[in-house]
C-alpha cells in the first residue's frame, strides 16, 4: 500500500476533499544545494494539490484533520503501466508494421502518430471504467490528528 499524509479542507456527504502537497526526490539527494532542478523541485512542491476521496464510514472525519490515504501498489503500477507504456508501445508498433507493409517514411512516421492519437483515445474509456473500481481510488485508512 502507498500511503500519503494530507488535511481534510471540505467534508461532504459522501465524499472528502483533501489536500496533500507535492513530493519530490530532490529531497533526499545529495546534491540538491548544487542542482537547478532541485530548485524547480521545491518550488513545485510548495504547491497544494486538492483530491477529492470517498467518505471513510467506519470513523468520522472533519474539517481540518490530518488523514492517512492510501492506494494499492499493483494497482498504482497497472494504471502507470497503461497511461504511460501503452501509447508508446502501440507507437512503436504501428510504425514497425507500417514499415514492415513497405510504407515511406513519413507515412511510417504519420501511421505512428496515429497509433498513438488512437491509444489516447483508448486509454480514456479504460481511464474511465477504472475511475469507478475501488483497487484504482484512494482510501482514507486512518486519521492522524
Amino acid at each position: 500500500m502507498i500511503e500519503e499524509q494530507a488535511r481534510v479542507v471540505n467534508v461532504d456527504e459522501y465524499q472528502l476533499t483533501i489536500e496533500a502537497s507535492r513530493q519530490s526526490a530532490c529531497g533526499k539527494c545529495a546534491e540538491q544545494s548544487d542542482c537547478g532542478q532541485s530548485s524547480i523541485a521545491q518550488w513545485a512542491a510548495s504547491k497544494m494539490v486538492n483530491i477529492v476521496v470517498n467518505k471513510p464510514a467506519q470513523f468520522p472525519v472533519s474539517v481540518g484533520d490530518v488523514v492517512v490515504v492510501g492506494i494499492d501498489e499493483k494497482s498504482f503500477i497497472k494504471a502507470s503501466a497503461i497511461i504511460y507504456f501503452a501509447p508508446l508501445l502501440v507507437m512503436f508498433l504501428a510504425a514497425l508494421i507500417a514499415q514492415g507493409l513497405g510504407a515511406l517514411e513519413w507515412q511510417v512516421i504519420a501511421v505512428a502518430f496515429l497509433g498513438l492519437m488512437a491509444s489516447f483515445y483508448v486509454i480514456n474509456f479504460i481511464s474511465q471504467y477504472l475511475e469507478n473500481n475501488l483497487h484504482y481510488q484512494l482510501t482514507v485508512l486512518s486519521i492522524v490528528k
